[in-house]
């Protein structure tokens, strides 16, 4: 069913985080994440929620042939069988990591999961990549090509006429003695994605699930302070993280990688090992 569906919007590693981990998971009364741009996953799901409506209603409003005001309600209240529809499209009832018994196919923990995802790409993309995404998945042909009915086209805008008349003089043009030879700029190098997050041994049916929600909250429940500062060096395009974990003050664990959550969670993974929680094989 996967396949039908037109691919979900790209969201960073701090948000598939945020997004794929249960709050199951997730220390009680621990403090919002202040350096990330979410904060966490509840507020996601929060933000997701009305921008998921709102867009659903605009959609449906420039169906055409045109949908009477009454069928527009109609639809909008049965938004929640979509969700379930697209969300066991996209298969993501599989990669969320959380605790045995957590029913994540009741409805609202369905549409939790949505909506936290919709958030992420309204923070990362704006309200048109999550228009263009919606837009898709209902089965739109082509969205509004322009927003807004009275919004000015650009052959409309005014431009300005060189002045005519008595005592208007322009100079003729004079040639450059210096030209200057033409600058060839390089391309910009391809874009190339993050590599996947580390493998966890800790969970060996969830290969793909990451150390440092583990850590934060085993350091949470232990009383202990932890703190990632990191540095960026290099080139913008092409630079790199390095990330230390610091337990009560103290080097536990350092990462780097092309983003800084990939670097936090190497630091994370290796501080886990360093404290010597992770079992004994």
């Amino acid at each position: 069913m996967a396949s039908n569906l037109p691919p979900a919007p790209k969201i960073d590693g701090e948000a598939m985080l945020e997004v794929f981990v249960h709050r199951s998971m997730k220390f009680s009364g621990a403090p919002l994440n202040s350096d990330s741009p979410y904060g966490d996953g509840a507020r996601l799901a929060v933000l997701g929620s009305k921008i998921l409506e709102a867009v659903y209603t605009d959609v449906l409003f420039n169906q055409r042939p045109m949908l009477p005001a009454d069928d527009i309600r109609k639809q909008v209240s049965k938004l929640q069988e979509k969700v379930n529809e697209w969300v066991e499209g996209y298969r993501w009832r599989e990669k969320v990591r959380c605790t045995p018994g957590t029913k994540l196919d009741a409805p609202e923990e369905t549409r939790v999961l949505f909506d936290s995802y919709v958030g992420a790409v309204f923070v990362g993309g704006g309200y048109k990549a999550v228009r263009d995404w919606i837009g898709a998945l209902v089965g739109e042909a082509q969205p509004p090509a322009q927003q807004g009915l009275y919004a000015e086209p650009e052959y409309k805008r005014p431009k300005v006429e060189p002045v005519s008349g008595w005592g208007a003089y322009a100079p003729p043009p004079q040639a450059n003695p210096f030209p200057q030879p033409p600058i060839y700029g390089h391309p910009p190098p391809p874009a190339i994605p993050p590599p996947p997050l580390p493998g966890n041994p800790l969970a060996p049916g969830q290969p793909h699930s990451a150390f440092l929600p583990l850590f934060n909250q085993t350091a949470q429940q232990r009383r202990l302070e932890v703190q990632y500062p990191a540095q960026f060096s290099g080139p913008a395009h092409a630079g790199r993280w390095t990330v230390q974990c610091l337990v009560n003050g103290i080097e536990k664990g350092i990462g780097t990688g092309p983003s800084k959550q990939l670097a936090k969670e190497e630091a994370a993974r290796q501080a886990y090992h360093a404290m010597g929680w992770a079992p004994r094989v």
